[in-house]
């Protein structure tokens, strides 16, 4: 990921007005972690994005994060652990070339349009990529489904963007993916024929009280006769 170093000349992020998030980010900077340049380079991405799509929007904690594996980001609505509001985090591993840059840029903006919508806009009680956010992120080149998952016109201020900035993109359309990125989670379901069980332990031996039957692994042989036997006699 040098090239997101090489890119990100110009813009001062200092400021003599000092406030926790612009503290929080020259510490960012400033400290010798392994984060640093990574993170320096993003901060100098998400405010050319607000620039120079006018997002308009407050206060952003950024920061990079062992998230889960089906995520590439996140944008936590109202205020984290610390107090801070606008938390975004830009899943670390898929930052050492799993993915190019423009694609994790992508994902940088679709972040800051959360914080978009949660200035400006009506976020989703239970879908955090409601109508309002899906249009306005087609207004910038990114084509978002209900489950978040992202897809790029082939023709966008975003990718117009990169390209005046160095960084190259495809011409072409990018269709949303029909899979998230697979989770890393151990937890494996169990069925009995009447209810479903998630257990990481690789040698689960349980009986449900309810229906008498064994646990099985879901997906196996023993589990689709069990399933069918459970259907038989309740239908008897």
């Amino acid at each position: 990921m040098n090239e997101l170093i090489e890119t990100t000349n110009g813009g001062d992020l200092d400021s003599a007005d000092q406030t926790i998030y612009t503290a929080l980010a020259k510490h960012q900077r400033d400290e010798a972690w392994g984060g640093q340049e990574m993170v320096a380079g993003l901060q100098t991405w998400a405010a050319r994005f607000i620039v120079e799509f006018k997002l308009d929007i407050g206060d952003i904690a950024l920061c990079i994060d062992p998230l889960p594996s089906n995520r590439y980001g996140h944008f936590r609505h109202g205020h984290n652990g610390f107090g801070l509001r606008g938390e975004i985090a830009i899943n670390s591993r898929y930052l050492t070339g799993q993915r190019e840059l423009w694609e994790v840029l992508g994902t940088l903006l679709h972040e800051l349009l959360h914080a978009w919508q949660e200035t400006h806009g009506t976020p989703g009680k239970w879908n955090h990529h409601n109508a309002e956010f899906q249009a306005k992120a087609r207004e910038l080149g990114l084509i978002i489904d209900r489950r978040g998952v992202t897809g790029y016109a082939a023709n966008s201020p975003f990718k117009e963007l990169l390209r005046k900035c160095g960084v190259s993109a495809p011409d072409h359309e990018i269709k949303a993916p029909t899979e998230r990125p697979r989770g890393d989670s151990k937890m494996k379901k169990w069925c009995c024929g009447c209810t479903t069980a998630r257990v990481a332990v690789a040698d689960f031996r349980a009986r449900c009280l309810k229906c008498g039957n064994e646990f099985r692994r879901d997906g196996s042989p023993a589990t689709a006769e069990v399933m069918a036997a459970t259907k038989g006699r309740d239908a008897a």
